[in-house]
């Protein structure tokens, strides 16, 4: 109480009672603390050392318990002003008591500290109590109703009211078994064509509103991640030569240091093998600014195909990694995507894995140049749409995707499916499924629906794409079952069911024809009204027309992205040539995919295989597939004319495509027709008319990776690995060769003294299928070859050590 002591209102009362003090009764002092004790207790002083201390002090120097009340008040006033100013006189008094409480050691002794503390108290007119825990605010609101609630709401809707019309037409002759089947089948087509134009408006739609995607700063640098690339019998010239851009490309983008490379081969084939070690040994000795180490491991046992390849690279190294970014044998990703895809992980907690948009480049032919220029136009609004529409409850289409390892390996353990393949046994599409999985455990699974820099490439021929579907069909299918298990989220449900009905389209589009044209030909007048037929013709065609006249026209509307397909005249030259060849290819995508659906439901199962993704279709192949639909166009032509010639008009769109659908798959599958409209700028997209550096750069590496047969006889010679599993190859054939053993021990010696790049290819392909021969050349080779200057040995990364 010194401070106080010394003050001008206690000095002077001092002087004037020290003369008192002595002559004071213990009994008065006694009745003054108490008086000054209570006052203070009112003012909100409840801590007792405290009020016993300041009580003391006032008695000890006044005359009477008036006096000490009095010396109180005029210490608290100058208090007041010394800690609160101007303000002093309007205190709140119970905010004054709650600061009071608050802090009793600092009442009337150090007014600086109050002023801090007082500030922290906010408007000293109002109360407002000391705060040592708050109430969480919470609000009112109406339920948030998720966006896909509105898509699927306005699809369900507009199917419904078309289906209503249909019945209400078809109700005028009688409604029978068969009309309600062929109601019901409309509505099913009806519906997925309304959920496709809702999706691309949706895209269209948001695509027009400003976005802001800017990310707070890195605070730390991105943790080690993996990039991870799973390849089957793939082209390795192709495959290794991206791969060495795509780490050129990390090397030269801050962050990129954080990536580890793996490639994770299932090849079996002797000669595969060894063009992908030749590969991965050029494209890992490159010299690169940055240490980003490129690592090729093979398994032993194929098993569950690429999933269970993925699976067994994270239960062995995904301990060593925060992210990991998957990507297929055809992908291709700029470094700068690569990292904005971990800095957007690392400021979404919550995001276990984030799919990047798929862009389609190299397509050669005019099937796939068609396919590349629609993905090009319309594919951005589907993606956005579907970003907008799903939310954190996303799709993943298994590659160009970041994941959260962690959550990944509590998460997407798949399950075998109660009995057997095609429909049990193991999960083929196994993305839409982990996605869902994750989903389930509380995970957000979004779409960076803005990036760009991430491609993939397409099948150059239609038996190729065919060949795609018919793996992806058993897959979606077994969805059907999956689908229907507890705790998934109704959009991951909903991914499943669309996925599937993509396939199912095709023998319900079949079944519809089908049945339509029987039940018109058995009718005596229209089967459906024109008033209504009409209406519902138009609203069809704007529901499948929809989606590219959308893209066509936010393509027009944006001068870069026009410039870029090549102008305004070629971008709708392209759409109008897309539409026709769609129009001529989906009749016989109709029948394939019912062949497929037919096939699977009657217990045929495929067994995964590689993709030819490059592939230019020999004319026999190609023509071999298309047997069936040209019979089946022609039948039902014929059956037409005999039957209901009526309707040979009407289904031309159909039997007449079909009738010529091998000259047709020949056409598309042309590379040089698919060069032709090339240089006319037809079907152009950006990765053409500007190509980005990645792809020119990939393509200029394939000169690195390219194996020539010397080396491919060469490697198989020298690596004992190669040389077993050839031997073992050419005892399951029991090859007999028909050379004579005398030119055989000669080519081989000529093998011996000149070596691998001077013999012939019917020399090398000779030795290389005779066993003695080759187990001859690998024990003499290594002795008489010029081995040590061809740098066979690993001088690469091996597998990380910690990998066990």
């Amino acid at each position: 109480m010194m401070r106080l002591v010394k003050s001008p209102v206690t000095e002077s009362s001092s002087e004037r009672v020290d003369s008192h003090v002595r002559s004071r009764s213990s009994e008065g002092v006694a009745r003054a603390e108490r008086r000054v004790a209570e006052y203070l207790r009112t003012l909100g002083l409840l801590d007792s050392q405290r009020v016993d201390q300041l009580a003391g002090q006032f008695a000890d120097i006044a005359d009477s318990p008036e006096m000490a009340v009095e010396l109180a008040q005029r210490a608290v006033d100058h208090y007041m002003l010394e800690v609160f100013g101007e303000n002093a006189g309007i205190v709140d008094p119970l905010w004054l008591r709650a600061f009071i409480g608050e802090c009793p050691q600092l009442f009337l002794a150090d007014t600086r500290e109050a002023r801090k503390v007082a500030a922290k108290f906010g408007d000293p007119r109002a109360f407002r109590p000391p705060l040592h825990a708050q109430f969480q605010e919470q609000a009112l609101r109406r339920v948030t109703v998720p966006s896909w609630v509105y898509g699927i709401g306005g699809a369900a809707a507009v199917t419904a009211a078309a289906t209503a019309a249909l019945v209400f037409g078809l109700s005028a002759n009688g409604l029978g078994m068969a009309e309600v089947i062929w109601a019901g089948l409309f509505s099913t087509l009806f519906g997925l064509g309304a959920i496709g134009f809702t999706i691309a408006l949706t895209g269209f739609i948001v695509s027009r509103r400003p976005r802001n995607l800017e990310l707070p700063a890195p605070s730390r640098p991105l943790p080690r991640s993996a990039l991870v690339m799973p390849i089957y019998e793939e082209d390795a010239e192709h495959v290794f030569a991206g791969l060495a851009a795509m780490r050129e490309s990390l090397a030269h983008t801050p962050g990129g240091e954080a990536f580890e490379i793996f490639v994770l081969s299932d090849s079996r084939r002797p000669e595969q093998v060894a063009e992908e070690e030749r590969a991965f040994r050029r494209v890992a000795r490159l010299p690169a600014p940055v240490n980003i180490p490129v690592f090729y491991r093979r398994r032993a046992i194929n098993e569950r195909q690429k999933a269970g390849n993925l699976s067994e690279f994270f239960e062995r190294f995904g301990h060593r990694y925060e992210y990991a970014i998957v990507l297929d044998a055809d992908s291709l990703m700029r470094g700068d995507t690569l990292v904005e895809m971990l800095r957007r992980m690392e400021a979404q907690p919550k995001v276990a894995l984030l799919q990047a948009p798929l862009f389609l480049h190299a397509g050669q032919t005019i099937f796939s140049r068609a396919q590349q220029m629609a993905a090009s136009v319309c594919g951005p609004l589907f993606t956005r749409g579907l970003s907008h529409l799903a939310g954190p409850h996303g799709n993943y289409y298994g590659h160009n995707a970041a994941i959260r390892v962690r959550a990944f390996l509590d998460c997407c353990s798949l399950p075998v499916l109660d009995g057997q393949p095609p429909l049990g046994g193991h999960i083929l599409s196994h993305d839409f499924v982990e996605a869902a999985l994750l989903c389930r455990s509380g995970w957000e699974v979004r779409m960076a629906d803005d990036l760009v820099g991430s491609w993939e490439e397409l099948p150059g021929t239609l038996p190729d794409y065919v060949a795609r579907d018919r793996r992806w069909c058993q897959g979606n299918l077994q969805h059907l079952r999956v689908a229907l298990a507890e705790g998934f989220k109704p959009m991951s449900r909903l991914h499943m069911w669309v996925g599937a009905g993509a396939y199912l389209a095709g023998p319900a589009w079949f079944t519809f024809t089908v049945l339509g044209a029987v039940l018109a030909a058995g009718s005596t007048g229209p089967l459906v009204p024109v008033a209504i037929a009409l209406p519902l013709t138009i609203a069809t065609a704007l529901l499948l027309l929809g989606p590219r006249i959308l893209g066509l026209v936010s393509t027009l509307a944006q001068p870069a992205q026009r410039r870029d397909h090549g102008g305004a005249l070629r971008v709708v030259l392209s759409g109008v040539f897309e539409l026709a060849l769609g129009s001529l290819l989906a009749p016989l995508l109709m029948v394939h995919h019912t062949k497929i659906v037919l096939s699977i439901l009657t217990g045929s199962s495929i067994r995964w295989g590689s993709q030819n993704r490059r592939g230019r279709g020999r004319f026999v192949q190609l023509a071999r597939g298309e047997v069936f639909g040209t019979f089946l166009g022609i039948a039902t032509a014929a059956t037409l004319v005999l039957t209901a010639p009526h309707l040979l008009v009407w289904l031309a769109p159909i039997w007449l495509p079909l009738s010529l659908s091998i000259p047709i798959v020949l056409i598309v599958s042309s590379t040089t027709l698919g060069d032709w409209f090339a240089k006319t700028g037809i079907f152009a997209t950006p990765s053409e008319t500007h190509p980005d550096d990645l792809l020119l750069r990939a393509n200029e590496l394939q000169a690195l990776t390219k194996a020539d047969e010397a080396a491919r006889f060469r490697d198989l010679v020298l690596d004992p690995l190669l040389l077993s599993a050839q031997l073992k190859k050419l005892e399951k054939q029991e090859t007999v060769t028909n050379i004579a053993k005398p030119q055989l021990e000669h080519m081989l010696k000529r093998a011996l003294r000149v070596g691998p790049a001077a013999l012939t290819d019917t020399e090398r392909k000779a030795l290389s299928e005779d066993a003695d021969s080759l187990r001859t050349l690998h024990r003499e080779a290594w002795r008489k070859w010029p081995v040590e200057s061809w740098q066979l040995a690993r001088e690469v990364p091996h597998l990380p050590r910690d990998s066990a």
